[in-house]
């Protein structure tokens, strides 16, 4: 009978202690699905404040190719001035509004510097990891930052000792920009370096606008490709 009892005690234990194995199982495996879900979460919310941050930067670009345009225009209409001779009158006065103009982005990365900072490999997918590092560390560097400098650069070292020959702003008016009045017109459009320095803000602005319109079309796109990532991760 000792031998019978001992056998059912040593039956029990194991029974015990395989029953405390499967509730430790259990409890781990319930503890690393929360954490999934935690990390999935995180990673959701993250991929909302890049979604916010690429919608405000197309914004800011929409305006800017809206700005450039004008900017372009009125440059282009300066550039026939001095092609044709055109004898200046006061109509012509409104072509100088902003005619060196370009635009300086003013970028939003609050939700990329957020995902730096806990690790770019909370982003599960690796196409779209990729894609997200490219346009926000590349082509919007280069937006903000290579091409700006660029401008930056011919409006300090050209236009500007160009500009105060034969230009200067008109202060009677009560704006934040003051559009150019020129002050000895018939020189300037004899000016060659006057003209190849329009000429190359010309090309600058038209360059700039289209790469705006190219860095739109992509943030859209990757846009689209965050909402499918949010859905599929929120099922």
């Amino acid at each position: 009978m000792s031998e019978n009892k001992t056998g059912k005690y040593i039956k029990y234990a194991i029974g015990e202690i395989v029953l405390v194995v499967i509730g430790i199982l259990i409890a781990l495996q319930i503890n690393n699905w929360n954490e999934s879900r935690k990390k999935i979460q995180l990673e959701i919310s993250i991929l909302k404040d890049i979604k916010s941050d690429l919608k405000d930067n197309i914004s800011n670009l929409t305006e800017g190719i809206k700005h450039t345009k004008s900017s372009l225009s009125n440059n282009t209409k300066i550039i026939e001035f001095y092609e044709n001779k055109t004898p200046f009158n006061d109509s012509l006065l409104v072509y100088f509004s902003n005619f060196s103009g370009y635009w300086d982005p003013d970028f939003t990365y609050a939700g990329f510097e957020n995902l730096k900072s806990i690790g770019v490999n909370l982003i599960s997918s690796t196409p779209l990891r990729r894609e997200i590092i490219n346009l926000i560390e590349v082509e919007m560097d280069i937006l903000d930052n290579s091409d700006m400098s660029s401008m930056n650069q011919i409006n300090t070292t050209l236009f500007l000792p160009l500009a105060k020959k034969y230009l200067r702003r008109n202060i009677t008016l009560n704006q934040e920009y003051l559009p150019y009045v020129p002050t000895d017109y018939e020189t300037m459009m004899q000016d060659e370096e006057f003209y190849n320095v329009c000429t190359e803000i010309g090309y600058r602005q038209l360059r700039s606008y289209k790469r705006f319109e190219n860095f739109n079309k992509k943030a859209n796109n990757l846009i689209s490709k965050i909402d499918q990532e949010i859905e599929k991760l929120e099922k």
